[in-house]
């Protein structure tokens, strides 16, 4: 008899088990496998968890990698849990009926013990959960989101003290302390150490407080300056001189301050331009910053707010690019057609001042690169001079040479009419450049006049949204700077009137061209030629700076004189008392009398000084007197003012 049929016959003898037993032998199965699951639920969910946490968060890993580590852990630790939790079921009076081989090969006894640790393990994981009710389960995804933040602000701050040209950047967070709120900076730029700094003290607190940004040309001539604070910051070594402080919004409330110290470059001062594009990054960062469950919310409703408040730039300098790129073409074209022009181009400096390119043509020109002093357009843009050449004139402007199949183009040029583009502050945007009237050897009177007209609103365009009222304001200082201080509103206690007529021997730039001079007039207090304070040119460049925001000039301007020869002015400009010295007596008032040198692309150059007191001068206006000029501090012989002379005559008067 074969085994299989021994067992058979077995199996029909044997006796099946009672129901206490397959009880039991549920009951025994399912028990230690409740161990098992909950064991294994429980170190998976624990230590999944704390990997989440740790090391993914500092290795990148993704959550199925901390699940797959923390189920590797919960099995390890199985293994060797394994008998324990068997040896308690028994201690418990737990264990499986003794039953006879064949009793256990009965179907009826696997299903029980199979349902027992199908029950048991299910009810072991289920209670192996009991982690997730005191767990945070998105605690990992925060920090790998909080670390991503963290590395993206890092390059936030050295991309914007790379693209502001600034010395130092801090990026702040507002906190709340046990003595009142504080900022604290959370990402710095190598010059600068993590800080602290109290909210409503000086300028970096003030932003905070009221939500408004703060573009400082000079800290020292603010109210907020502190020489604790900012001569040597925060014992880091810098000194502030100019900063630049933007709130960032996060559900309406001020959360936090981009600081943006010391522009670099030579002007010294952060422009409109690098007001827009803090604010633009500013808006990105607060939008990063705020619960992904409402960031979509905040968006719209700050496009809503923007839709209802003109004149938020982080808002409307898209949006104004891209309309004037539609407008350039039809504004050309428009032009062409005025002029009878062969083609007409408008022409933009890149970032460097170096090159001229063409941003819009009409007309058959290609697209072409000019340097900057290389050609009638390149000529123009570098004086600031208008240029109206032909190839009649016989002054040699147009090159047959080079001007012929002009850029490949086809086009032989015949006569050239180049109108630079000017900002408020008279720096080149860039220029117009017009090509070839149809029926004549060059562009008329009329022609000019039109194309200047054109250019005024072209030059609008490009320095901004808020062009029209800089333009405003430059004509209501050059208006009523006389008018105000003569009539007497009761801001200046006494003004000088400044009659300037003309200038003699004046010195050459570098490149033995003469400088395009003019005049500027201050009162001061001192001697400003006693004066030996470093760095006096950079000092004056940023009181200039400051001061085109003023209603009335502290720096009362004069014409400036483009071309050859000794300049002659014959102006009269009034210079007022400024509000900080109203209780200085008279006799320590002088006044300071600048010559500069225009530069159409860069910032203009002092090139010599005199100083007048203003208790010797006359109530009446006299015959010009020759002044003497003299070097500014730091800038002894860059120019030959041995022989230059300015001839000027002062009157005083006292407001009733």
């Amino acid at each position: 008899m074969g085994e299989a049929e021994a067992l058979l016959s077995q199996q029909e003898v044997t006796q099946p088990p009672t129901s206490a037993q397959l009880n039991m032998l549920l009951i025994a199965s399912a028990l230690p496998f409740v161990g098992f699951g909950f064991l294994d639920n429980f170190l998976m969910i624990v230590c999944g968890e704390l990997i989440d946490s740790s090391l993914c968060v500092m290795f990148s890993f993704s959550t199925m990698a901390a699940a797959a580590i923390g189920n590797t852990i919960s099995d390890v630790a199985g293994i060797f849990s394994g008998g324990v939790v068997e040896d308690l079921a028994r201690r418990a009076g737990v264990e499986e009926p003794p039953l006879e081989r064949a009793q256990e090969l009965l179907w009826a006894t696997k299903i029980r013990k199979y349902a027992g640790q199908s029950l048991g393990i299910i009810l072991g994981c289920i209670l192996g959960c009991c982690p997730l009710l005191w767990m945070d389960p998105y605690q990992g995804e925060r920090l790998k989101r909080e670390k991503e933040r963290n590395e993206m602000f890092q390059t936030v701050i050295l991309k914007v003290q790379k693209i502001l040209d600034a010395e130092a950047v801090a990026l702040m967070s507002l906190v709340d302390e046990e003595h009142g709120q504080q900022l604290r900076s959370t990402h710095v730029s190598p010059e600068l150490r993590p800080f602290v700094w109290q909210v409503g003290v000086g300028f970096i607190g003030h932003v905070a407080e009221t939500g408004r940004f703060v573009n400082t040309v000079d800290v020292q001539d603010e109210p907020l300056y502190n020489p604790e604070l900012h001569d040597d910051f925060l014992g880091m070594g810098i000194k502030v001189e100019s900063i630049l402080c933007m709130p960032i919004f996060v559900e309406g409330r001020v959360t936090g301050v981009i600081v943006v110290i010391n522009k670099r470059s030579t002007e010294r001062v952060f422009s409109n331009k690098d007001e827009d594009v803090l604010s633009a990054i500013c808006s990105h960062i607060s939008v990063v910053s705020a619960d992904s469950a409402h960031t979509f919310d905040e968006v719209m409703e700050n496009c809503e707010k923007s839709m209802r408040m003109a004149g938020s730039p982080e808002w409307n300098v898209s949006g104004a690019s891209q309309r004037m790129l539609m407008l350039y073409e039809p504004a050309l074209e428009g032009i062409t057609n005025v002029l009878g022009a062969e083609a007409t181009a408008l022409m933009l400096l890149d970032s460097t001042n170096q090159e001229l390119y063409t941003e819009v043509i009409d007309g058959p020109l290609q697209p072409h690169r000019t340097p900057v002093g290389v050609g009638i357009a390149g000529e123009a843009v570098a004086t600031g001079k208008l240029i109206n050449a032909s190839i009649s004139d016989n002054r040699g402007l147009i090159d047959p040479g080079r001007h012929q199949n002009y850029q490949g183009s086809g086009v032989d040029i015949r006569s050239e009419l180049v109108v630079p583009l000017f900002d408020t502050s008279r720096k080149c945007l860039g220029a117009i450049k017009c090509i070839n009237k149809h029926g004549s050897k060059g562009f008329s009177k009329e022609d000019v006049l039109y194309v200047k007209e054109a250019a005024q609103y072209v030059g609008m365009m490009l320095e901004g949204p808020d062009a029209g009222l800089r333009r405003v304001l430059a004509l209501s200082r050059n208006r009523m700077q006389k008018r105000e201080l003569i009539g007497g509103t009761g801001k200046h206690q006494c003004a000088v009137l400044c009659k300037l007529e003309r200038a003699q021997n004046l010195p050459s730039r570098a490149e033995m061209k003469l400088i395009d001079p003019y005049v500027t007039f201050s009162i001061v207090r001192g001697n400003p030629l006693e004066d030996h304070r470093p760095d006096p040119v950079q000092r004056l460049l940023r009181a200039r700076n400051k001061d085109r925001k003023e209603a009335i000039r502290r720096f009362a301007k004069s014409n400036t004189i483009l071309g050859d020869g000794d300049p002659r002015w014959n102006e009269t400009i009034a210079v007022g008392r400024p509000p900080k010295l109203a209780n200085v007596a008279t006799e320590e008032l002088f006044v300071h009398v600048l010559l500069w040198d225009y530069d159409a692309l860069s910032p203009d150059e002092v090139v010599g000084q005199a100083a007048v007191p203003v208790a010797e001068l006359p109530c009446e206006m006299g015959k010009a007197k020759p002044l003497e000029l003299l070097p500014v501090v730091g800038r002894e012989g860059i120019y030959k003012l041995e022989h230059a002379r300015l001839w000027v005559s002062f009157s005083t008067f006292k407001q009733q």
